[in-house]
């Protein structure tokens, strides 16, 4: 064999080792690949399900958020109500304890005599008053 036969031959098992190379190499990559894709398909129907599990949950935690905020609007309304009475409440006591009769004026300035019946002057100031208008007599 002459050694440009020799060289031939050589040149020609290194393109099959070469081609047999590539070959597993491809193959490697199409496993890679082929399980990468089945990576990622359990992954969309992981997900899918967790979907399906979560969308009723998150719809009965909506519904409940609605009641809390209705609820919560309520008591606020309720609150403040009850502010007011507390507030009025607060005044009718101060105002019959004789702390300060102007402590009314912010509530409408009451100056009826019924109103304040451990008030003789003012009483006896509107019998005077009805009687002489000829309504009423005493």
């Amino acid at each position: 064999m002459s050694s440009k036969g020799y060289s031939l031959m050589v040149d020609h098992e290194k393109k099959m080792k070469r081609k047999i190379l590539n070959r597993e190499s491809s193959r490697r990559s199409r496993m890679k690949r082929d399980q990468h894709m089945k990576d990622l398909s359990e992954k969309i129907y992981y997900f899918l399900k967790k979907r399906e599990e979560m969308l009723p949950k998150m719809k009965g935690i909506a519904q409940v958020y609605a009641a809390m905020e209705m609820e919560n609007m309520v008591l606020r309304s309720q609150k403040q109500e009850l502010e007011k009475r507390l507030e009025y409440a607060k005044s009718v006591c101060g105002w019959c304890e004789g702390d300060d009769y102007g402590s009314m004026s912010h509530m409408g300035g009451f100056q009826e005599p019924w109103l304040r019946p451990w008030d003789q002057h003012q009483i006896s100031n509107s019998i005077s008053l009805i009687s002489s208008t000829g309504n009423f007599q005493f």
